[in-house]
């Protein structure tokens, strides 16, 4: 379903987003129980209780994996960004682009930062036997170093507000869309090939722990495929239910490659999220039941608070642990959550939508000054263009 504000947007491509996000959260929740939290900080030997067990070691783990849940964004984002620039006779203007995913990336990140130190600063963190270490391992004290590194988005996040690691990758890929771009619109139709590679690129970062070459392809796949949108449908129109079922198993399977045995995941597991996940986005994209999931109502209301619930849910959850998991740690999940929720929509409402509204006229002020550069009387100026005319004028 397309949105009535515009024809690049895919509806069913926020709702997606705002389950990814869900997950998120149910992710860094579960991640605070004792048990499970030492399972999944890096203990796969930890004593687990039967309940325990199923949640971490079975296909149970993907409704709260929030690795696969980033790699879709990071799809998403691939996919998104470039519809506006492969649009029949789309007029680039890179400078106003610039301008506008500055303001619509760093003013809610940083607003998000304040929130996490302001948090902190009245409910200090602290480790505790009654939460899991992996909780523990956020207990920090923000100085204005760790504050000022993590407001530039260009290196890797401490831990006040931890899910601003990705906004790294998310900065990078803005910064180098052109190339994305260019990347997309080159060799069309050897596009599945163009998909391959950049899977394979995501195999090598994989096996050789290079993050920058494990995440950036994953932006190239969501690239290709926004651009190949209209083919890919063509292609998948006629699949059966039977085909989308294997595609939505399939893309599980593989989105929590690294959590189906208690045994350490084999080298290289990450390119296995990443096709996972590049499968889950194919199912939103052309399968009617998943299209129709994406676009319920409650599944799009997540889809619009996305990256507010994402950017603010942590910080939240940890100072909802850290005051109340000594009356009790499911009341501190419970209460925290529902925080969370309800942060996400006053965020959104407050930060993050005047933040699209300013990227916007931000945009617009950028383009008016690029055409006013552009115009004669701009170049050289109203007195010299007066003279001009004049002089032409005397010759006659």
């Amino acid at each position: 379903m397309r949105s009535k504000s515009g024809q690049s947007r895919v509806t069913q491509l926020d709702g997606l987003r705002g389950l990814a996000a869900l997950v998120v959260v149910a992710c860094h929740m579960v991640s605070t129980l004792p048990g499970i939290g030492s399972a999944v900080s890096g203990n796969r030997s930890a004593d687990l209780t039967t309940a325990e067990t199923w949640a971490v070691f079975s296909p149970l783990h993907v409704l709260w994996n929030g690795t696969p849940a980033v790699h879709v964004f990071f799809v998403l984002s691939g996919y998104v960004l470039v519809l506006p620039f492969t649009r029949p006779g789309a007029v680039r203007s890179w400078a106003q682009y610039y301008a506008k995913r500055f303001f619509r990336l760093f003013l809610p990140a940083w607003a998000s930062l304040a929130l996490a130190v302001a948090l902190i600063a009245i409910i200090p963190r602290s480790a505790s036997p009654l939460q899991s270490p992996w909780a523990d391992m956020y207990v920090t004290h923000p100085s204005a170093g760790q504050v000022l590194k993590d407001s530039l988005l260009l290196l890797n996040a401490s831990t006040i507000n931890t899910p601003l690691w990705s906004l790294k990758w998310e900065v990078a890929f803005s910064l180098l869309l052109p190339a994305y771009v260019l990347l997309a619109l080159r060799w069309r139709r050897f596009w599945h090939v163009k998909i391959g590679i950049a899977f394979l690129l995501a195999v090598v970062g994989a096996l050789m722990d290079l993050d920058w070459l494990s995440y950036l392809p994953i932006f190239a796949i969501g690239a290709i495929l926004g651009t190949e949108r209209e083919r890919i449908r063509e292609l998948t129109q006629s699949w059966p239910r039977f085909g989308w079922f294997v595609v939505a198993a399939a893309g599980l399977f593989l989105a929590n490659a690294e959590w189906i045995s208690p045994e350490q995941p084999i080298p290289g597991v990450e390119a296995a999220v990443t096709a996972g996940a590049t499968l889950i986005v194919l199912l939103f994209v052309s399968c009617r039941s998943a299209k129709r999931l994406g676009d319920a109502a409650a599944v799009q209301w997540l889809g619009r608070v996305s990256f507010s619930l994402y950017l603010v849910h942590l910080p939240i959850i940890l100072a909802g642990v850290t005051l109340l998991r000594s009356v009790s740690l499911p009341l501190a999940l419970a209460v925290s959550v529902a925080a969370s929720f309800v942060a996400a929509e006053l965020f959104y409402r407050y930060v993050e939508q005047p933040s699209h509204r300013l990227s916007v006229a931000a945009g617009r002020a950028v383009g008016r000054r690029i055409r006013s550069a552009a115009r004669p009387e701009s170049r050289y100026g109203p007195p010299v263009r007066a003279m001009a005319e004049a002089m032409s004028g005397h010759r006659g």
